[in-house]
């Protein structure tokens, strides 16, 4: 059984991120994370998209099956962490939008093009927070 639980400290710097029109959301968070070098963080947002990728993940297949969103959508909860992976900072999220006949759409973020804005809060975590790759499982989860 592997251990599951990391050894914490005090939490560290707090901020509010703001993206804007068409920036890509992935994009944009994994250059924020590298220029206030945070390696470990979590984070949770509201906002819209013009269009989006989400997913589903498929155990037996051990690949991501895309839900595509190609409308713009009210982004009703992002939330995600974000760990090292391979030495860089690795951005896991999951989204659920709003349609504009207030159908949902939810899933794991694989990508985004904001539309108008996202407002997200990111705090970042003492722990040291790392992902090793899990070839049983098909991709890489945090490691303590």
């Amino acid at each position: 059984m592997r251990d599951t639980i990391a050894q914490s400290q005090p939490s560290g710097r707090s901020y509010v991120v703001a993206l804007d029109l068409e920036d890509d959301v992935l994009e944009r968070l994994v250059a924020f994370f590298s220029k206030e070098r945070i390696a470990a963080a979590k984070f949770y947002g509201i906002g819209g998209f013009r269009r989006a990728t989400l997913a589903y993940y498929d155990m037996e297949a051990k690949r991501y099956l895309p839900i595509e969103v190609d409308e713009q959508v009210e982004v009703v909860s992002l939330i995600g962490n974000v760990a090292l992976y391979r030495g860089e900072p690795r951005v896991h999220a999951h989204c659920a939008v709003g349609h504009r006949d207030g159908r949902m759409t939810g899933g794991h973020l694989l990508s985004a093009i904001v539309r108008p804005t996202l407002e997200l809060v990111v705090e970042e975590l003492a722990a040291e927070l790392h992902r090793t790759d899990r070839p049983e499982i098909g991709i890489p989860l945090l490691d303590f």
